[in-house]
């Protein structure tokens, strides 16, 4: 009995053994494949390949946008050439600076080689190549830095495949399998695998990069890479449906939708397929998204993570090609023309640069077609409703609102916020993102979003400082979800209405919480909020956003005023409110609504901001209705037509520094004669042009800061004071001292020779009556004037608005009259003459247009 017994036990320990084998088996056994391998495309197989170069040439030369990305690629590579090899090195966790460099190198490089044929660049690539395969790692704890790094080694070895050593293409794929795919099976590092946010797609495009450039040689180590991502890469595919809007907001669009689209290109030219991940629902109407996340005054919808500046988005020409559609493109090929595709920034759209040709190479831009959708609605993860009125130049209305959750990937608590534009204007903003590196360094977890937790207390980051509702000062329910319930299509209408009700709940306080954003007949804009209490009264706060001055005018008025325009926002309810003015520069100097004390010293300043909106108590029981309107009013600027005064604006603005010796400051004319800059502004400009043939027109305002010294004109610093005037650095003090000044110089290119730019005056302050200043008229150097602080009879008071009055000398005897067409490098001086404790500022510059 004992016997069968133990024959019984051994015979299920057999079996168990047996199923247990049968089931690692399983488990180990190797994927049905997707692909037949066998059939990949021969190298150059990424992205571009032989046949494909011929046409990228021929576009180059057809296309002057292009010939400009070109050029500056060919550049970029050679400057790179003189630099020293990268080195492993992080910053914090990451080492992602240093894989976003590489990439950036090697993908210039090879495309410069393949472009060029010149051995310069095979032979300096070659180099980073085995410098960046010898790190001790590609830092796959922080993968991002591992894909990234991986796919700039793919490109390069597939693009300069047929030229590299064979000993460098051995270390390569050695150090890809050893340093990107083995690393990315452990637990520790690949959470991407299951991430529905940009990790996926980043992650798995590097991968499949590598795997696909090396697949001859290391075909058992890329196949399961390819097929892994196949299935994980499903995940933030699925974020896009139904209509496209990318959960994670436009800046993290530029990031993982770039790296989306190279993955899914990548598998088409070197497999023929993506395998239907490009018909995910959504994903097609994305880049529609994308087009709608800028407004008219250049900036993004910046919510959640974003940064509020539009940069270039070269992946837009790939979904341009794929439907035909070069509307997409249009605002891309005026960024391109602006030179915001031609500047080094470290950003995700410098280092996919090259991705503007390899995928608009095929199209027919010879005439681009301007958008004709008015509003874009987007369900999904976080859903947005954008309306832009127009589509010409800065014309018409923008406006930008958002729905969502906290709770979901690099999301603020901004359930409700928007944004507003007219004509080129900014009126609700949003303060977008803190660097994550200015919050790590100081110990503040960031990357939990649990209700406690302390990514909340960041003044940026809670609902408190955006433009949307708060109650009995408490945060958001940060699961709490805010959705669309109703979306206007119509010209009398475009908008949405969200519902805000899970948001604003932790302990069921209200009811219901709505909230209703509409432009009017393309006129103005109408927030319209509903709040309708349970048993217990709420304290509501209505909060917005601006970087225009705020003057409460009365009980229901606040008036916005910048630039010479003027906003009115109307307040209107059956429940008593009282507006208010609220603080925005420096969080830590403001009392945190959720604590005691301030916000704490880690927030970055908000320089030239404030903020508006009203408090009311909402009684229990009670229905609630708000309703705020956006209103122009009539130009307040006091100057004739067709003069600009470029003011000194407000001095964090300013470019200064003691190694910043020059600015460039483009100011554009609008169609509509409004002069506004086109990025962040060094001067604020002033003025209504009725000049046609200057309408649309940009001109490039440059100043540079000279010191004379014993070995002649050398550069100097520029400064600002605190009132945004200018000095120079260098001296005993920051203002123009003697022997200091400036030289300024007008770019009309974009003008017709027949306009002309008369330089009438000058702001000169600080200056008493022993001070003096030498100006030279550099084209005509017979023409001088010195102006003295005794020459007071030069002084004229200029009213550039109802509320803004500046002093400005008058430099007409000078004769300074510049044509269209050129570019007037150097045409004043103005240098310091007094005696040696003598200084003074200047604050601003004064052109007739004719």
């Amino acid at each position: 009995m004992l016997q069968s017994k133990k024959y019984f036990v051994n015979g299920c320990i057999a079996l168990f053994m047996v199923l247990l084998s049968l089931q690692t088996k399983a488990q180990n056994a190797p994927l049905a494949e997707t692909y037949n391998y066998s059939k990949i495309a021969n190298h150059p197989r990424l992205l571009l390949n032989k046949e494909d170069e011929l046409a990228l040439k021929k576009a180059i030369g057809a296309v002057p946008e292009f010939k400009k990305i070109d050029a500056f690629i060919i550049e970029s590579a050679d400057k790179f050439i003189s630099q020293e090899p990268l080195f492993f090195e992080k910053k914090g966790k990451r080492l992602l600076a240093v894989s976003r460099k590489a990439f950036t190198r090697l993908y210039y490089w090879s495309y410069a080689y393949r472009v060029t044929k010149d051995k310069k660049y095979l032979d300096r690539a070659e180099k980073e190549m085995l410098a960046l395969c010898a790190f001790e790692s590609w830092n796959p704890s922080h993968f991002l830095d591992t894909g990234e790094l991986c796919m700039g080694l793919a490109i390069a070895y597939d693009w300069m495949y047929a030229d590299l050593q064979e000993s460098t293409k051995q270390i390569v794929r050695k150090a890809i399998v050893e340093k990107a795919f083995k690393p990315s099976y452990l637990k520790e590092n690949n959470f991407f695998i299951e991430s529905s946010g940009n990790w996926n797609s980043v992650c798995n495009a590097g991968l499949v990069f590598g795997a696909l450039a090396i697949m001859e040689d290391e075909k058992t180590e890329c196949v399961p890479i390819i097929e892994r991502a196949m299935k994980s890469n499903l995940l933030p595919l699925a974020a896009y449906a139904p209509d496209g809007n990318y959960p994670e907001g436009p800046g993290y669009w530029n990031y993982g939708t770039s790296f989306q689209v190279m993955l899914i290109a990548a598998l088409e030219s070197a497999l023929g397929s993506d395998n239907g991940l490009s018909k995910s629902p959504g994903f097609m109407k994305t880049a529609n998204y994308m087009q709608f996340s800028a407004g008219n005054s250049g900036s993004l919808f910046n919510y959640s993570d974003c940064g509020e500046r539009q940069v270039a988005s070269a992946t837009m020409f790939w979904f341009a090609e794929k439907t035909k559609n070069t509307s997409l493109i249009s605002k891309e090929m005026e960024l391109i023309n602006d030179g915001f595709y031609t500047v080094a920034e470290n950003s995700d759209s410098e280092r996919i640069l090259p991705n503007a040709l390899v995928f608009g190479k095929n199209l027919n831009l010879s005439k681009l077609d301007l958008p004709t959708q008015k509003i874009y609605v987007g369900n999904g993860t976080t859903p947005v409703a954008l309306v832009r009125t127009e589509w010409k130049g800065t014309s018409g209305k923008y406006l930008g609102i958002k729905g969502g959750s906290a709770g979901d990937g690099h999301s603020h608590m901004d359930q409700g916020t928007f944004v507003y534009d007219v004509d080129g204007m900014r009126w609700a903003m949003d303060f977008g993102l803190q660097s994550y590196i200015t919050l790590e360094s100081k110990g503040v977890d960031i990357w939990k979003s649990k209700q406690e937790s302390e990514r909340w207390d960041v003044f940026k980051y809670n609902n408190f400082n955006h433009n949307t509702l708060s109650i009995n000062n408490q945060k958001h329910n940060a699961i709490g979800k805010a959705t669309i319930i109703e979306s206007f299509e119509k010209d009398k209408e475009l908008g949405a209405k969200f519902d805000l009700t899970a948001a604003l709940n932790l302990n069921n306080e209200v009811k219901i919480a709505t909230r209703k954003a509409v432009i009017i007949d393309n006129s103005y804009l109408k927030i319209e909020d509903f709040v309708e209490t349970n048993a217990n009264p709420v304290d509501l706060r209505w909060n917005m956003v601006t970087r225009a001055t705020a003057k409460i005018m009365d009980k229901n008025t606040i008036k916005l005023s910048q630039k010479g325009k003027v906003m009115l926002l109307k307040f209107t309810s059956q429940i008593p409110f009282t507006l208010v003015l609220r603080p925005s520069v420096d969080p830590s100097k403001i009392k945190a609504e959720f604590k005691e004390g301030n916000y704490g010293d880690y927030n970055q300043i908000n320089t030239g901001t404030a903020m508006i909106g009203f408090d009311a108590k909402i009684p229990a029981n009670t229905k609630a209705n708000f309703t705020v309107t956006f209103t122009e009013q009539k130009q307040e600027l006091k100057l004739k037509p067709n003069v600009i005064v470029l003011d000194s604006p407000d001095p964090s603005t300013g470019s200064e520094g003691n190694q910043t010796y020059s600015d460039i400051s483009p100011i554009q004319i609008t169609d509509s004669g409004d002069v506004t800059p086109t990025e962040t502004p060094d001067w604020t400009p002033y003025g209504k042009i009725t000049v046609d043939k200057a309408l649309g027109k940009t001109f490039r305002f440059r100043i540079n800061a000279k010191a004379i010294n014993s070995e002649g004109i050398s550069d100097a610093g520029i400064d600002r004071s605190n009132n945004g005037n200018l000095g120079v650095r260098g001296g005993e003090n920051t203002g123009i001292e003697k022997n200091e000044g400036y030289l300024l110089g007008l770019d009309l290119s974009e003008f017709n020779s027949s306009t002309t730019f008369k330089l009438t005056k000058i702001g000169l302050t600080l200056f008493d009556a022993t001070e003096s200043c030498v100006m030279i008229n550099r084209k005509s150097q017979n023409k001088m004037l010195v102006y003295k602080g005794s020459d007071t009879d030069l002084i004229q008071d200029v009213k550039l608005t109802a509320d803004r009055q500046v002093k400005l000398v008058d430099v007409s005897s000078l004769g300074i009259t510049l044509n269209g067409g050129l570019n007037h490098q150097d045409f004043l001086s103005l240098f310091n003459t007094g005696d040696e404790k003598s200084t003074f500022r200047i604050s601003g510059f004064e052109f007739e247009v004719k």
